[in-house]
């Protein structure tokens, strides 16, 4: 009797043994068959990216961040072509772009300037976000108008990030010492050339030896100037490109040749002019005889931003370091409007694409305060949109300024950038590929009027026959 229920007992429990390993193998296979159902469910987003192998764009950040906030898998698509020529043309990026959206290769596309999506804006192959962008009302103004303008009246592309291109320096102490006002925020071309006056026959009256602008034309040893792309710098505040439709440099384009020129003309000076032949955009301003300068954006974070100044003065052999107040203004303008010189690198949804619901989310993430705080908090690791990692985002609140002011010193508030009622933005329209052959042609006609072999009207025609050779 006792064995019979010995016996019994061990059946029980092999028996149960038996009926744990099947149910753990059966709930681990259809786990594992779960994981991989679920894996073969999610939906792919296909997002179009230029120059995808380049590390400074984070490509992988933005990938992983997306996949694991909407349980997406995100595919990078290459938006530049292989191509033939040693370097890729507009042209061959906006074919190559284009070809892709007809295929319904792409969802998505980031990353390009609003002028290489022109022609699928206007052959409505773009989905129009006008009323599906949620924080409209805390976007850069600037931009939001520019997508508008760019869209006939609506939104189809709108860039996350802007790098503005040149601002004006000046040395507050200077301005004061000599009883002349600063330049506003927005300055004319005739606000301009009057302060530099203003300068200049203060300087002279008071025997003071302050210059009124530090502004290299050319090089130690060199007759030819070297300045002509700076125009075209400033040219990319106007509405049209100089080239257009077989006209050349309309009248918007002429009335900055002459303020540009007689800039050049009156206030330009050499390497040799320079102490120790500095180019002024490296250290020369900090010695504290120049009034103003025209600086790209890398120097005027160099300045005024404590993080990159600090970085720069630690890795360059020349220091920069500026004692006294920085007033900053945006690049002079025919009439003084609110323009900013600024780039813009789009986002765009594919109108065809069967994730619009997803893709509009992805939009929305991306300018909000949440992902925004991400990119100021890293500077670098989400930088997905600009190859500058001191651009600023479209989307702006007090938190995200306050973020921002803290990288700068007292002089300067960041809030200048965001502070416009209405904007244009640079690069929405086509700039030609031979774009150095018109600054060649700039370059000879300013030589000539710098040694006054030209009047400023005379080298200006002669801008029409230097580039149609």
């Amino acid at each position: 009797m006792n064995i019979f229920k010995s016996k019994k007992s061990l059946f029980t429990v092999f028996f149960f043994l038996l009926l744990t390993i099947f149910l753990v193998l059966h709930l681990t296979f259809n786990k594992d068959n779960s994981r991989e159902k679920n894996s073969s469910e999610k939906t792919t987003i296909s997002i179009g990216v230029p120059d995808k192998g380049n590390s400074k764009y984070n490509y992988l950040q933005l990938k992983s961040d997306l996949e694991e906030r909407f349980n997406i898998l995100v595919n990078l698509v290459e938006l530049y072509p292989k191509s033939s020529n040693e370097s890729l043309t507009e042209q061959e990026i906006i074919d190559n772009t284009y070809k892709k959206v007809k295929n319904g290769e792409l969802d998505l596309i980031i990353g390009l300037t609003p002028n290489k999506l022109t022609p699928l804006v206007n052959d409505n192959l773009l989905l129009d976000i006008t009323d599906h962008i949620e924080n409209k009302n805390n976007l850069h103004k600037g931009v939001l108008n520019s997508s508008v303008k760019g869209g006939n009246g609506k939104i189809y592309y709108i860039s996350p990030v802007i790098k503005t291109m040149y601002f004006v320096l000046q040395n507050e102490e200077i301005f004061n010492d000599l009883g002349v006002d600063l330049l506003p925020k927005y300055p004319s071309y005739s606000d301009f050339l009057n302060t530099l006056n203003l300068l200049k026959s203060s300087s002279k009256e008071q025997n003071d030896t302050y210059s009124p602008i530090a502004l290299a034309v050319k090089n130690i040893g060199e007759d030819d100037l070297f300045i002509g792309d700076q125009l075209r710098m400033f040219g990319y505040n106007l509405d049209t490109p100089f080239y257009k439709d077989g006209k050349l440099m309309n009248n918007e384009w002429r009335e900055l040749y002459k303020f540009f020129a007689t800039m050049v003309k009156d206030y330009g000076k050499g390497y040799e002019e320079y102490e120790d032949g500095t180019y002024p955009g490296d250290n020369i301003f900090s010695d504290g005889d120049y009034a103003m300068m025209i600086s790209n954006s890398f120097n005027m974070e160099i300045y005024l931003n404590k993080e990159f100044h600090r970085d720069w003065n630690a890795k360059s052999p020349t220091k920069l370091d500026a004692d006294f107040p920085i007033k900053v203004s945006f690049l002079p303008n025919k009439d003084g409007d609110e323009i900013q010189n600024i780039r813009q690198s789009s986002l765009a949804l594919v109108k065809e694409s069967k994730n619009a619901d997803t893709l509009l989310q992805i939009m929305n993430y991306i300018f909000s305060e949440e992902y925004t705080l991400k990119m100021l908090e890293s500077r670098g690791n989400y930088n997905h949109f600009s190859n500058y990692p001191l651009s600023y985002p479209t989307f702006y609140n007090d938190k995200t300024l306050s973020v921002l002011n803290q990288t700068y010193n007292e002089n300067f508030d960041v809030s200048m950038f965001y502070d416009v009622q209405d904007g244009t933005a640079v690069e929405t329209y086509p700039i030609p590929d031979n774009y150095n052959v018109f600054d060649e042609a700039v370059n000879e006609a300013l030589t000539d009027v710098y040694y006054n072999d030209k009047t400023i009207d005379e080298s200006y025609k002669y801008i029409f026959r230097l580039y149609k050779e």
